[in-house]
């Protein structure tokens, strides 16, 4: 099982070819690879800002400038409908000032006043402005922060342009213009021939992408608009059904037990954190009836649904479990299968089957619930197939599998993004997970549920995510038991090797090869303590997706150290998505695993110390994934390390670490060999028996 992103081009257009292609958005933009040369061409090169000189209003007009370098692109990708040809009234709070933003596809405007017609209100107080306009930290930011409240119809859009101007701050070569920052921008591009594409990522020209495979249908829905989708609650409840182990391709069954063996290291790492400790005392105080395993060093056995609840929080509170295409699965369809298969006697083929036929729902649905705030960790998708997942292995029927969905998205669940600073953060799986037990539960009791809850325009995707048209609700049943979208070859699972943001592990990648690899003489020979007067700048570009959320939390300060010290609700969780702890801890302790998270760690005078010598540098040229990293020492010298994809590493890796003190080898390699010859247990719980350290 290989768990990189290999470099071959990604599904829809190839990325070359586009970019060789000529004003195809009708702003001149051939791409997001050509931004630095466009962004010269159009201010003529890096100015710096002086913080003295900053002001909403100069702000703004730079915005604009940037907008009609850059802007266009946005046209081509998903999150289109959210910022192009859009108007913002922007306001700054608490004063009489406001500013009309006009976005269209090829140029921008920006005028003093307000518009009654416009899209969008954005009111924040001025230093958030000049936060985001200037590039200190994300659109994110302030919306988690408490000091931006759009409506729930205008927060996509309000968001997405907080992160856009975040970003744009940094075209073309920093917040704080780095002439040689800026000429390895522009070699990076020739050399790579445009942007970085890795195998299974989202593809970044995604309407282009839609245009070419079916022109005449996207003229359609876009000229004459259908008002119909297909039955998806019915389809999806069959296809579970349905499936067999006999008919999964060799492929998927390879992508399940890798995923079975990354989930199953996490577990056993988040229970020994605190957060994971405290839900295993309180589910234990229940005295539920023993009908499944929490698995780990302070193992109990409890009902299915609490069982799988505990084991879903130990995957989620490292930020260390996997994710299908768009969406996070491990973490919710492991913890389900394996709790509703101790409590149905299922057999390991069973097991496997209803791995890979949830990865398969969520591969597709993470598509179709993704939006600016509902991404990532956050895509509300859960509710759809751990009912399916656990209804498989409790042997429901296609009717009953449709109840079951009707019954978990009753009550539609989305997490709120702010509770991840604190030790409930494990329940954005947890709970959805202990719903779709108990959903498949109350069906086999006979318990109806609306059959066509999914696709209803009042049912529950409507009511978790922006849904742009009833066409995109097609694509959850899209090539359903004909294109295996969890099939290994298509590089579609990512495994996380290091508990951090998914979008950060190139980053941390790059870090560690530099002090383990590149400069492994110098770090060597240095005293750990010494590393701070070694080291005077660490740069880090990254890509969109990290600048999206890496200062979410902290909006680029050191105040996050202060909560987390004296505040319950801000644990080591908030620095999981942090962009500058996990590569100062990386570099540190020349690792990043679940120790780098415990008290001591975070608040060692070294790491402290690293954190204020790193800066982060969004840059569109990196793609989805990519990122370079840049250690300058004290002496002159400097090492710099790219990372086009998530790279490959033996999964096995993870349950080694996870397990680490807490179980022999020799019985953490019988965990790895049950899991590779799962197809010979007949009965769930001998298997979990042994994953369970037994």
């Amino acid at each position: 099982m290989r768990e990189e992103q290999a470099k071959v081009p990604a599904r829809g257009v190839p990325r070359r070819e586009f970019l060789r292609q000529g004003a195809l958005t009708g702003g001149g933009m051939t791409g997001l690879a050509l931004l630095p040369s466009l962004a010269r061409r159009s201010y003529d090169g890096p100015v710096p800002v002086p913080p003295t000189a900053r002001s909403v209003e100069a702000g703004l007009s730079g915005f604009v400038a940037r907008w009609a370098a850059a802007g266009p692109v946005l046209a081509l990708t998903r999150f289109a409908p959210f910022i192009c040809d859009k108007v913002f009234n922007c306001r700054v709070a608490d004063q009489a000032r406001s500013y009309v933003l006009r976005l269209g596809t090829a140029g921008g405007a920006v005028s003093p006043g307000a518009d009654p017609y416009r899209h969008a209100d954005v009111v924040m107080p001025e230093h958030d402005w000049l936060g985001l306009l200037y590039g200190d930290y994300t659109g994110l930011s302030p919306f988690v922060a408490g000091d931006l409240f759009p409506s729930r119809d205008q927060s996509n859009k309000v968001v997405l342009l907080g992160i856009v101007m975040y970003v744009f701050a940094f075209l073309p070569a920093g917040k704080d213009p780095d002439p040689q920052l800026f000429l390895r921008i522009l070699e990076g591009v020739v050399q790579r021939g445009g942007l970085p594409a890795c195998a299974g990522e989202p593809s970044v020209t995604e309407e282009l992408d839609r245009f070419n495979s079916d022109p005449r249908g996207y003229v359609v829905q876009t000229v004459a608009p259908g008002a119909a989708v297909p039955p998806v609650t019915r389809l999806l409840a069959e296809f579970v059904a349905g499936l067999r182990y006999e008919q999964l391709p060799a492929g998927a069954v390879a992508s399940a037990k890798a995923q079975l063996k990354g989930i199953l290291g996490s577990i056993w790492a988040g229970g020994r954190m605190p957060p994971g400790r405290k839900f295993a005392g309180a589910v234990k105080a229940f005295g539920d009836r023993p009908e499944a395993t929490v698995i780990g060093a302070n193992s109990f056995r409890s009902s299915a649904r609490h069982a799988a609840l505990v084991n879903s929080v130990y995957a989620q509170i490292l930020e260390w479990e996997d994710w299908t295409f768009l969406a996070h699965s491990g973490a919710s369809i492991v913890p389900a299968a394996l709790a509703s298969g101790e409590l149905a006697g299922a057999s390991g083929k069973q097991l496997l089957t209803a791995i890979v036929a949830g990865n398969e729902i969520l591969a597709r649905s993470g598509e179709v619930l993704t939006d600016v705030i509902h991404t990532g960790n956050a895509v509300p998708t859960h509710q759809l197939e751990t009912p399916l997942v656990a209804g498989k292995m409790l042997g429901l029927d296609g009717p009953s599998l449709q109840d079951a969905l009707g019954i978990a998205c009753t009550q539609p669940q989305v997490t709120a993004i702010p509770a991840w600073t604190s030790e409930a953060k494990g329940l954005l799986s947890g709970w959805p997970v202990l719903t779709g037990v108990e959903a498949a539960l109350y069906a086999r009791a006979g318990i109806s549920g609306r059959r066509d809850i999914v696709e209803s325009p009042g049912g529950y995707c409507y009511r978790v995510s922006d849904i742009p048209s009833p066409e995109r609700m097609a694509q959850l049943v899209d090539g359903l038991g004909s294109v295996w979208r969890f099939d290994s070859r298509r590089h579609e699972l990512v495994i996380k090797r290091f508990p951090t943001d998914g979008f950060q592990l190139t980053s941390v990648q790059a870090i560690l090869q530099i002090v383990n690899e590149t400069a492994k003489h110098v770090f060597d020979a240095t005293p750990r303590r010494r590393l701070p007067q070694l080291i005077s700048r660490i740069q880090v570009r990254i890509p969109l997706v990290m600048a999206a959320s890496a200062t979410m939390f902290s909006k680029g300060g050191r105040e996050i150290y202060e909560r987390i010290r004296r505040e319950p609700d801000w644990t080591y969780i908030a620095l999981l998505f942090d962009g500058q702890y996990p590569l100062a801890a990386a570099l540190a302790n020349r690792r990043l695993t679940w120790r780098e998270y415990e008290t001591g760690v975070i608040f060692d005078p070294v790491v402290q110390a690293l954190i204020d010598k790193i800066e982060l540098v969004p840059d569109l040229s990196l793609g989805v994934f990519g990122a370079v990293a840049r250690v300058e020492l004290a002496d002159g010298r400097a090492f710099e390390s790219e990372q086009d994809c998530i790279a490959e590493f033996p999964v096995e890796e993870k349950l080694y670490t996870g397990a680490d003190g807490l179980l022999s080898r020799r019985k953490i390699a019988a965990i790895v060999r049950a899991v590779d010859r799962l197809e010979s247990f007949g009965n769930v719980r001998d298997f979990v028996r042994v994953a369970n350290g037994g």
